[in-house]
């Protein structure tokens, strides 16, 4: 199950807000890649905005990376323009990144919530979990919400993850697993995943906002000040990039 991973943090500029010291110590051992995207009016040239603001705009996002002096930072992106969403898609591809951070506030990483829809993504999602896990004493609460659909019972697929996580290294009594049926996912993933203080999703299936996080993510993720982590579709990434970067007009600097 082991798979190496690449996490991209992004910022929107200027006066981005900073990554909690808890998320960046949690990222001690993982590759990061730091993206600052500056966003423009509509009227206003990319290049005219680099020459006006990149000097503040590379100082802001130095300080925004300086947690993560102690992780492996190998790259740090600046990109002036308008469409973020499409940017982070972009960037995410160009530096092979399968795990984007998305903001929030935390004080203490103890607690982790892990929904998980079926098996789309779910090696990968589950590689990255143990990979966390691994690095500190946080439990875990796997989560499955039922659907008619499913092709796989929700008790046997939870089964299954927590199998995979023991053999990742994680002991059995720092996982827990929570099922419910007929419920709306999005919302049962926010209101139950409030309680906790790290949440981990799964990209999914697209539609033009939800490419970049897929639909459940992009509503739990809009909907809470929770810290997330979005585990990227392999099969998807490289297809879903080459529609949005032919439509996107940027202009970088690393």
């Amino acid at each position: 199950m082991t798979t190496s991973h690449k996490i991209l943090v992004p910022f929107e500029l200027p006066d981005a807000d900073p990554v909690p010291p808890v998320i960046a110590e949690l990222l001690d051992s993982i590759e990061v890649v730091v993206l600052g995207h500056y966003g423009l009016p509509e009227q206003t040239p990319p290049s005219t905005a680099r020459d006006q603001f990149e000097t503040g705009a590379r100082a802001e996002l130095e300080t925004l990376a300086r947690p993560f002096e102690d992780t492996t930072v190998s790259t740090t992106r600046l990109v002036f323009g308008r469409a973020r969403d499409k940017t982070i898609d972009r960037v995410a591809v160009e530096e092979g990144c399968d795990v984007i951070l998305t903001p929030g506030r935390v004080g203490a990483v103890e607690r982790l919530f892990v929904p998980l829809r079926g098996e789309a993504n779910f090696d990968r999602i589950l590689s990255f979990v143990g990979e966390l896990l691994t690095t500190n004493d946080a439990s875990v609460t796997l989560f499955h919400a039922d659907v008619e659909s499913d092709r796989r019972p929700g008790e046997e697929l939870l089964a299954d993850a927590t199998d995979r996580l023991v053999e990742a290294g994680v002991d059995a009594d720092r996982i827990g697993r929570e099922l419910a049926e007929g419920a709306d996912a999005s919302q049962s993933i926010v209101d139950i995943g409030a309680a906790y203080d790290l949440m981990i999703l799964g990209e999914t299936e697209p539609s033009l906002r939800d490419r970049i996080l897929g639909a459940v993510p992009a509503q739990v993720t809009s909907d809470t000040d929770d810290p997330a982590f979005v585990v990227r579709e392999p099969r998807r990434r490289g297809v879903v990039s080459q529609a949005i970067c032919a439509t996107t007009d940027l202009e970088e600097h690393r």
